[in-house]
């Protein structure tokens, strides 16, 4: 699967599908998933390297009783009044700037709002016109990101659903200027709640959320070309490399 870094022309949804933040890793336990996220039961998940567009990522959401859940759900968003799921590119990323009045997340934004727990993520940054350098972002502490999310359920005609998420982007702090022109949106742990709460529904509240993270949440350190593809998902996709003094 080739690196998605570029904004895509969704023909069903008529808006720019922005696919940066294209790939992230997640690789604690579902022990330590429970814990750090309040969850009221593990979820099922086996620890992921290079995970990719239309590959499931977790959702924490709330569920009936005010208890948060994690489910695995299709990382590329489906609105529930699509006629096919499967027309056009997958809406990875909505951008922060216009969440809340896009036709496509509007719906989402108000009250399908979800966090996508990463250990990390991967970003490309253009040398020249042959050369691309992936970096592996991750939380400066060591524990994890929770991103920013959007969940919806679309309704297949024979009456099954299927549940996706897309992540939320904003312009990039100075750390990852250099990088890429968009970053995740992480939000920290004491919004959580406000975040998840489908009967929040002031809209200046919660885009005031929608920021870059503090300069000292992240660090960053460059990686080999195996994550280039979704098919290698190994440890190794995580090994820094001195960079060619020459690449710049």
């Amino acid at each position: 699967m080739p690196v998605i870094a570029a904004s895509i022309f969704h023909p069903q949804l008529g808006i720019q599908s922005h696919a940066m933040c294209g790939r992230i890793n997640l690789r604690m336990s579902p022990a330590e998933l429970q814990q750090a996220f309040d969850l009221f039961r593990e979820p099922e998940w086996l620890p992921r390297y290079n995970l990719g567009p239309m590959q499931r990522v977790l959702a924490v959401r709330w569920r009936p009783g005010g208890v948060r859940a994690a489910d695995p759900l299709q990382w590329g968003l489906v609105p529930s009044w699509a006629k096919d799921p499967k027309a056009g590119p997958p809406l990875v990323n909505a951008r922060g700037e216009t969440v809340a009045s896009k036709t496509a997340f509007r719906s989402a934004f108000k009250s399908r709002r979800c966090l996508i727990p990463a250990s990390g993520y991967y970003e490309w940054q253009v040398i020249n016109s042959k050369t691309k350098q992936p970096w592996h972002i991750f939380p400066a502490d060591g524990g994890v990101l929770a991103c920013a999310g959007l969940w919806e359920s679309w309704q297949s005609p024979d009456g099954s659903a299927l549940e996706s998420c897309a992540i939320i982007t904003t312009t990039p702090n100075h750390c990852l200027s250099e990088i890429h022109d968009r970053m995740p949106v992480i939000l920290a742990e004491e919004h959580w709640s406000l975040w998840l709460d489908p009967e929040m529904e002031e809209v200046s509240a919660l885009t005031e959320l929608l920021v870059p993270c503090p300069e000292d949440v992240l660090e960053k350190t460059p990686v080999s070309s195996l994550v280039n593809s979704v098919r290698n998902d190994s440890p190794e996709c995580l090994t820094p490399i001195k960079l060619p003094r020459n690449l710049f």
